[in-house]
């Protein structure tokens, strides 16, 4: 994939080559993750402005189609943006982790977990 110079897994032809389609209700979603980071779907409703449970079905399909990341705390689901995600598990885990065992512990394809780290480990990401 690195080889087509994507600069993000937000470029419409990283998406397109995935098969993924966005509805604006899910993009309204995914630019509440992108801004706020780290969030619950409480957080995403806030700031949305529509129900938690909507939210909550509009996270989880995000996080099955592969564009953010959940990681569960205690009782708490967050979803986190993709890169802060890998920024995190690569601080709590280690560098040295395998790419399947870190998209494992963020919920996030592998493939495009180890597009992130090439982008990490390129200095395209701050």
């Amino acid at each position: 994939m690195s080889n087509i110079g994507y600069d993000s897994i937000y470029d419409i032809r990283f998406l397109i080559k995935r098969g993924i389609v966005l509805t604006p209700p899910l993009l309204k979603t995914l630019e509440a993750v992108i801004t706020l980071k780290k969030v619950t779907a409480e957080d995403v409703s806030k700031y949305t402005g529509r129900a938690r449970t909507i939210e909550s079905r509009y996270l989880s399909r995000l996080n099955k189609i592969g564009i953010i990341a959940k990681v569960k705390e205690g009782r708490r689901v967050y979803y986190i943006e993709p890169v802060q995600a890998v920024q995190e598990a690569l601080r709590k885990y280690g560098e040295n982790i395998i790419v399947e065992q870190l998209a494992h512990q963020i919920s996030l394809p592998a493939d495009i977990v180890k597009f992130i780290v090439e982008l990490i480990g390129a200095g395209k990401v701050p």
